[in-house]
């Protein structure tokens, strides 16, 4: 991934629970970083909003799927 501001390398710092953010869902909050300006991210999944209908996460099954199909 490519930084917006100056398209220099973003590096992945870590994944953090919502929980961790004082975030009452399930979810994940990813931190980058750009290795040229510093630049600073912060990705949130919401995994509440991503359930299927039998309450599985979808963005982990098709992960899954992807992989399988590879």
């Amino acid at each position: 991934m490519n930084c917006w501001h100056c398209g220099g390398k973003v590096i992945w710092g870590g994944d953090f629970d919502y929980e961790d953010y004082g975030i009452d869902r399930e979810g994940i909050v990813s931190n980058l970083s750009c290795s040229k300006c510093k630049a600073y991210y912060e990705c949130y999944l919401d995994l509440e909003e991503n359930k299927d209908e039998e309450g599985r996460f979808k963005v982990c099954k098709e992960s899954k799927e992807s992989k399988e199909s590879s």
